[in-house]
């Protein structure tokens, strides 16, 4: 399956219009137009720990040199964990910031249908590569395989969330003792414990 359950849109018209070095004004933007989730590995911003920033594509220290790039521009920024974003750090093989990615080695722009050709997750939640490309960026840029058993955990629970929000709001349509309404909160007690379960995993990871 795809890394991304939807593909992230950068919008071409901004709420703001950051100047300067201002560039985390963009993040509201960035966190709908990346559907509150990572460009990158698709963990969700709402868990605990989870923190998120707005990351450069094409690093800072690249184009500070040259200035064909300005710190606020807004198709050369990604919603970001830090994880992600920390990892990926400045990267950039190829050195020119034309070139995303030289010698399958390199990036994709997270907005590129392309990104998804690269990687893809597993049944259980990992992220995994299809190409020599996809090999680097999981493995040297985003280390997604340091970090498996944390992007699991945020995959499951992510979905579990979904499922959970979902049963909800079909709970609403049946009336307390009709049969429908108590085989849907019978779900979503399972879905519950589940959910409770991961987060728990998810709380030990982070407090190793």
């Amino acid at each position: 399956m795809n890394v991304r359950a939807k593909p992230p849109v950068r919008r071409t018209v901004t709420t703001k219009q950051p100047t300067g070095k201002n560039w985390s004004e963009h993040k509201p933007d960035l966190k709908e137009d990346f559907n509150s989730c990572c460009g990158y590995c698709d963990s969700f911003d709402g868990f605990r720990h989870t923190y998120f920033e707005v990351d450069h594509f094409i690093p800072k220290s690249l184009f500070e040199k040259n200035g064909n790039i300005d710190y606020c521009q807004y198709d050369n920024l990604t919603y970001s964990c830090k994880f992600c974003n920390n990892k990926k750090g400045s990267k950039w093989p190829s050195k020119d910031e034309t070139v995303p990615n030289v010698n399958n080695k390199g990036f994709v722009d997270a907005c590129l249908p392309e990104y998804e050709n690269h990687l893809y997750r597993t049944s259980k939640g990992s992220i995994m590569w299809k190409t020599n490309l996809g090999k680097w960026m999981a493995t040297e840029a985003f280390r997604f395989d340091e970090r498996e058993r944390s992007i699991i955990v945020l995959w499951n629970l992510n979905e579990l969330r979904k499922i959970i929000n979902g049963l909800i709001l079909e709970l609403e349509n049946y009336q307390v003792g009709d049969g429908i309404y108590e085989s849907i909160k019978e779900k979503l007690g399972d879905y519950t414990l589940k959910y409770f379960v991961f987060h728990q995993e998810l709380m030990e990871y982070y407090n190793e």
